[in-house]
């Protein structure tokens, strides 16, 4: 039986390819599991591929393929959408409308079928051991399995101030959080704050015009008017006469 856990997108580009993280290996994620090393990456080659669909549906044509793969305590997917399809260019203009417009609310999912596991106790809990995954999907979702599955950076994607806003909203009741009391700062949440502070380290560190010049790019790639996604997810969710 498919199992279905949340995914982050950490980019992709105007050719359609990008990479998404699936789980750090050694970590405990938010169903109770954590990760043998080789679970991704078993297979010959150490890599798996798996075919991309709308919110897990395979009645729909898929539009693209990911290669999973394993890089240190990391799970990934290199992500491949097929551009030379109308699903494949669909989603990749609602993708960056996504992130274009407002706050990003794409949220990804991975389905994968357990081939082999184990379980070992730590302290008063029972941690299920994922030995073995059959990568079977990848699929942009409405919900998530789990939590912080948002496009997180589709480059081409034009910046807009409104999200600059709501980012510096939330970043602030985070700090105001986390001041009050650090325990509520998980593991992987401080991992994806030193990430945040690496990556704006990186835009000041940056060379001006080249920053300024991939802004300009960015800006004449975005392509607001493509909102298929909507039209994607809502028939798969319509209830059925």
């Amino acid at each position: 039986m498919m199992s279905i856990k949340s995914m982050t997108i950490k980019a992709m580009d105007e050719s359609g390819k990008g990479l998404a993280e699936l789980a750090t290996l050694s970590a405990v994620d938010n169903d109770g599991d954590t990760y043998e090393s080789g679970a991704f990456g078993w297979k010959a080659g150490g890599e798996q591929w798996a075919m991309m669909m709308p919110a897990h549906d395979r009645r729909k044509m898929p539009f693209g393929k990911a290669r999973v793969y394993e890089e240190g305590d990391t799970a990934l997917a290199e992500l491949h959408l097929n551009l030379n399809t109308e699903a494949g260019r669909e989603w990749h203009q609602a993708l960056l409308f996504d992130f274009a417009t407002g706050s990003p609310i794409q949220e990804w999912s991975y389905g994968y079928n357990v081939i082999d596991m184990d379980y070992r106790v730590s302290g008063s809990s029972r941690v299920r051991v994922l030995k073995k995954l059959d990568i079977d999907e990848v699929s942009p979702v409405l919900r998530g399995a789990g939590v912080g599955t948002r496009t997180i950076a589709i480059k081409g994607a034009e910046l807009k101030h409104v999200r600059f806003d709501g980012l510096i909203t939330e970043l602030g009741i985070m700090a105001s959080a986390i001041d009050a009391d650090p325990s509520v700062a998980s593991a992987s949440g401080l991992k994806q704050l030193r990430e945040i502070h690496d990556a704006i380290g990186r835009v000041f560190g940056g060379d001006d015009a080249a920053a300024d010049e991939q802004a300009a790019k960015a800006a004449r790639s975005a392509d607001s008017e493509h909102a298929t996604f909507i039209r994607f997810q809502s028939r798969a969710h319509l209830p059925q006469g």
